[in-house]
């Protein structure tokens, strides 16, 4: 994707780092969930783009106004106005060449729209076709792979009393991410529920603990998740934001994660889309563990009036599978906002149970499937990783295939947290491991 800046003349450009705080994951049986510390390694890469600037002496200068983070601001402008000239002389206009330099850093840099000044994004949505699997809905895909197009405008004060204007396109910096929720739209709507019209994606803590093993899978997918309501952004990445549980869940890190999604609606921030509770049909301190009486009245208090703002809600996901008697209780309890998409959690050893797990789901639900988490799982004798390598690429294959051909599943990641064995975890030491370069291949010409 490119950016479309125009950046006063004179403004010094520095590399930044923001101290990211990392959780450490909790050990369950198949996800990385209790983080306590976000630990940041910072990496600058600088990337010059040389522009031909037209500068007219005598004009008043520009100031950065500090807003803070996008998602932050409440009604402030987005974008600033050039200020009127001081001078009645007509000074000739003078064409220079400057060297900008834009600067990225890995899991510590916000993206180029989060940086402290005075910025207005708007991405164009992607063009996208609709077909209908069901009587029941209507899926909506895109049918192009391209990024969308942002245009960012920034204004800074210069050294002179002096005003200029530069048109340049830079490209997205390498990797970036922030501590709260994204400020760029990847076209989640729901009628189109892909982000960036790519479904792959990836379900565990891997965007900040597993740097290379991270960049190699992120050319290749669209979003992840770690389990939090502002997951950051990675790489380029779309992280999705959950809302782990709320009162009723006695879990240990409820109230911590309570309280930042508590934030982000004093902060009046928006997200595209936000999933509601983990696995309340199990026990903690691996799952949220609610009842579902206390599930719709913490929906209808906490995540209903984010609908009404227009954030698309991804339903609670079970522990359960198929099997599930969750869900339905808490419907009729009497939601204040339905659901858009439903989050379903897949731990089968084949193809033939992933599709049984999907069409159970479509069929009671009616609603468009996000697969938030797949592993290759014996389930029928207690709860056992797949261990052969060969089950295991095979697998991946079928289920991709599977998701990707299948008009009712709009995004799809597998785990890669905890209690998954030794063969299935898709990286060890920071590096890919056989599980996951068999993902990274399945995934990386679609």
């Amino acid at each position: 994707m490119k950016y479309q800046m125009v950046a006063a003349a004179g403004a010094a450009l520095a590399p930044l780092a923001v101290a990211i705080p990392y959780q450490q994951p909790h050990v369950r049986h198949a996800h990385l969930h209790h983080q306590e510390k976000r630990d940041v390694q910072t990496k600058v890469d600088w990337e010059y783009v040389t522009e031909v600037v037209t500068v007219t002496a005598g004009a008043a200068q520009q100031q950065w106004e500090n807003h803070g983070h996008p998602w932050h601001k409440k009604s402030s402008s987005a974008s600033s106005e050039a200020a009127p000239s001081t001078t009645s002389a007509a000074v000739p206009a003078t064409t220079l060449t400057t060297s900008v330099a834009s600067s990225s850093t890995e899991a510590a840099l916000p993206t180029s729209s989060e940086v402290e000044s005075t910025t207005s994004i708007a991405a164009s949505s992607p063009s996208s076709s609709s077909s209908s699997p069901s009587s029941t809905w209507s899926a909506t895909s895109s049918s192009s792979t391209a990024d969308p197009t942002y245009a960012v405008t920034t204004s800074s004060s210069a050294a002179a009393p002096s005003s200029s204007s530069s048109t340049a396109e830079v490209k997205e910096p390498a990797s970036s991410t922030s501590s709260s929720p994204s400020s760029y739209s990847t076209g989640i709507t729901k009628s189109n529920l892909t982000p960036n019209g790519r479904k792959a994606g990836l379900s565990g803590y891997i965007g900040i603990q597993e740097k290379n093993a991270f960049s190699d899978l992120a050319p290749h997918i669209s979003w992840y998740s770690d389990y939090t309501p502002n997951t950051p952004d990675s790489n380029g990445v779309k992280g999705i934001g959950m809302l782990w549980g709320a009162d009723g869940s006695t879990c240990g890190v409820t109230p911590e994660r309570l309280s930042i999604f508590n934030r982000l609606a004093t902060d009046d921030v928006v997200p595209e889309i936000m999933f509601g509770f983990y696995e309340p049909d199990c026990s903690c301190d691996m799952s949220s563990d609610m009842s579902t009486s206390a599930g719709t009245a913490q929906w209808n208090s906490l995540l209903a009036p984010m609908a009404k703002k227009g954030t698309v809600l991804g339903s609670p996901s079970m522990c359960h599978q198929r099997d599930e008697i969750w869900l339905q209780p808490f419907i009729d309890g009497g939601l204040d906002a339905d659901w858009d998409v439903t989050s379903v959690h897949i731990n089968k050893p084949n193809i033939t149970g992933v599709k049984e797990d999907i069409e159970y789901y479509l069929s009671t639900y009616k609603k468009p499937i996000w697969v938030s988490e797949f592993a290759c799982v014996d389930d029928k004798n207690g709860f056992v990783a797949c261990t052969d390598q060969d089950q295991i690429n095979t697998f991946i294959s079928d289920a991709v295939n599977f998701f990707q051909g299948n008009d009712s599943v709009v995004a799809f990641g597998p785990s890669n947290g905890a209690h998954l064995g030794t063969v299935w975890p898709l990286t060890k030491d920071g590096e890919l491991t056989a599980s996951g370069k068999a993902y990274r291949d399945a995934i990386k010409d679609l």
